[in-house]
C-alpha cells in the first residue's frame, strides 16, 4: 500500500500525471499516483493482432526538450522510431482527390488547393489592415478577415480537424494559435510576422534537432506507458477513483473508490484528471475555478485502424496522411498512413492506416455501432484512396465520448479564473491537456512546470 505522509498525491494517471509523478519522484518527493480505471496511459496505447501495430490515442509524437528528456529518464532511447523522410509530406482531400500541403509560400501559390481568386486574395494578407479590437475572436473569423474564407475552408478547416477535431467558428483563435495571432498584433500582418520570426529564429541560431521530429517507438507507443509505469512500480494504484478532496490543516484527505483504505493523506496534490473530474473534485474548494473548468467542452472520437493490401491502393503512400477540406463527399476527419509513417506497423505487401470519425461537426459519432462506424471508414478509404473492391482487415477500434478538450472562444479567460482560484488553495496544483496544448509534449512540458511549481 502506498506510504503514509505522502508529500505529493497525483490523481489521473495519463500522460500528464505519470510524467508529472515521475518528476516528483526524480526529485525525492514521497509521491503516489491513483488512477481511476485498471490501466495507466489514459488514451495512449498499442493493440498488437497478427504483424499489425495500432496504436490508441496520438499516432505518432512530435518531438521536444521535456520529451526528450522523459524519454532519457525512462530508458526508452533504443525504442525511439523516427518517422520516414517520406512521411514529412502531408495532404489535404479537396475537390475530390489528395492533394499535397504545400510547404513555402512559393509553393502554396502554385497548388490547386486554392482557385485563382483565392490565391489573390492570400496574396493582399500583408495589405489588410489589422483588427482593431482585443476582443476574443474565431479561428474562422480570424482566417476569414486575414486570408478569405475558402482558404478557411480548404486549409484552416482541416487542420482544427486534426488537431481538436474542433469547429473553427467556435475555437478561439489566440487559444489556439497564438503565435499567428501575435504576428498580425506585432506585424500587421501574418506573412510578415512569419517572415521575421523565421529571420529572427535563424540569425538565433535557434530551431533545434527536437523541433520537427516526428518519433514514436518500436512495437508500439504504448512503450512509452510501459516505461513510465515500471518507474513508478509500487507508487501506481489504478482502479482507484478519486471521489471527494478536502483540506485537513495544511494538508489535504483524498477519498477513494477501489482503494483497500478509502481515504489518502497528503500535504500536496496535483490533479491531472480531465477537466470535468477535476471540477467535481475542486468544488468544495473553490467553486468559480471549478465552474470554469466544467464549462469546457470535449467531444466525441472514434479511432478506426484498418488495413488493405498495398496494391490494391491506387494512390502514393508517399506521406504521413491526409485530411478531408470542408464541403466533401466524406464523414472522418483524415486518415494516418501508419505503415507508411513507421514500418513495423504492418507486414510487407499490406498497408494499415488509422481513421478518424467524430469530432465537434459529427457527435452523433457516439450513436453509430462498431459495425457502421468500420463501414464509414472503409467507404470513405477507399473513394479517396482509391482502393480496388475487397475485404480490409479491422485491426482495431476505439471510442472517446469525451475526446479532446476544446479551446473554445472564452478559453483564455477561463483560464484564468482557474489559475486564480487553484492560487488561493495552497499545496494544489493541477495540470493536462485542457490547459496549455493537447499535445503529449505539451502535457509533459505542462507536467513537470506543475511538478516544479508545488515546491
Amino acid at each position: 500500500m502506498y506510504d503514509r505522509g505522502l508529500d505529493v498525491a497525483v490523481i489521473g494517471g495519463g500522460i500528464s500525471g505519470l510524467g508529472a509523478a515521475l518528476a516528483l519522484h526524480k526529485a525525492g518527493r514521497n509521491v503516489a499516483l491513483f488512477e481511476a480505471s485498471p490501466t495507466l496511459g489514459g488514451c495512449i496505447g498499442s493493440i498488437r493482432s497478427g504483424s499489425y501495430i495500432a496504436d490508441r490515442g496520438p499516432q505518432t509524437l512530435v518531438s521536444s526538450a521535456p520529451l526528450a528528456a522523459l524519454i532519457d529518464d525512462v530508458g526508452l532511447g533504443d525504442r525511439v522510431l523516427h518517422a520516414s523522410r517520406a512521411s514529412a509530406k502531408r495532404y489535404v482531400y479537396r475537390r475530390g482527390r489528395l492533394l499535397a500541403v504545400p510547404v513555402s509560400p512559393a509553393a502554396f501559390i502554385a497548388s490547386p488547393i486554392l482557385s485563382s481568386g483565392a490565391k489573390l486574395r492570400l496574396l493582399s494578407e500583408p495589405f489588410i489592415d489589422r483588427g482593431q479590437t482585443d476582443d476574443d475572436e474565431s479561428v474562422a473569423a480570424f482566417f476569414a478577415r486575414r486570408v478569405g474564407p475558402e482558404t478557411v475552408d480548404a486549409v484552416v478547416a482541416p487542420l482544427m480537424s486534426g488537431i481538436y477535431a474542433g469547429d473553427p467558428a467556435r475555437l478561439s483563435a489566440c487559444s489556439t494559435m497564438p503565435a499567428v495571432v501575435r504576428f498580425e498584433k506585432e506585424h500587421g500582418s501574418i506573412a510578415r510576422g512569419f517572415f521575421a520570426n523565421r529571420a529572427r529564429a535563424r540569425s538565433a541560431k535557434q530551431g533545434s534537432a527536437f523541433a520537427r521530429q516526428t518519433i514514436g517507438f518500436s512495437g508500439g507507443n504504448d512503450a512509452l506507458i510501459g516505461a513510465l509505469g515500471s518507474r513508478l512500480a509500487g507508487r501506481a494504484y489504478t482502479n482507484a477513483r478519486a471521489i471527494s478532496l478536502r483540506q485537513r490543516g495544511a494538508g489535504f484527505t483524498v477519498e477513494f473508490d477501489g482503494l483497500p483504505e478509502r481515504t489518502v493523506e497528503t500535504k500536496r496534490v496535483l490533479i491531472a484528471t480531465p477537466a470535468g473530474a477535476a471540477a467535481k473534485l475542486l468544488e468544495p474548494l473553490e467553486a468559480d475555478a471549478a465552474h470554469a473548468l466544467a464549462e469546457i467542452r470535449y467531444v466525441p472520437i472514434a479511432q478506426v485502424a484498418i488495413a488493405y493490401k498495398r496494391a490494391d491502393v491506387g494512390v502514393p503512400l508517399d506521406g504521413f496522411g491526409f485530411l478531408v477540406a470542408r464541403g466533401e463527399n466524406a464523414r472522418i476527419l483524415g486518415a494516418v498512413w501508419n505503415s507508411a509513417v513507421f514500418a513495423d506497423r504492418a507486414p510487407a505487401g499490406n498497408i494499415l492506416c488509422t481513421a478518424f470519425v467524430g469530432g465537434a461537426l459529427d457527435e452523433t459519432v457516439a450513436e453509430l455501432s462498431d459495425d457502421a462506424l468500420a463501414r464509414i471508414v472503409d467507404t470513405d478509404l477507399r473513394r479517396i484512396m482509391r482502393i480496388a473492391d475487397g475485404t480490409p482487415t479491422v485491426v482495431a477500434g476505439f471510442r472517446w465520448a469525451a475526446a479532446i478538450p476544446q479551446y473554445e472562444i472564452g478559453h483564455a479567460q477561463r483560464l484564468a479564473r482557474i489559475t486564480a482560484g487553484v492560487a488561493r488553495v495552497p499545496g494544489l496544483a493541477l495540470t493536462g491537456n485542457y490547459l496549455d496544448g493537447v499535445s503529449v509534449a505539451d502535457c509533459i512540458r505542462h507536467a513537470r512546470q506543475a511538478a516544479s511549481a508545488l515546491f
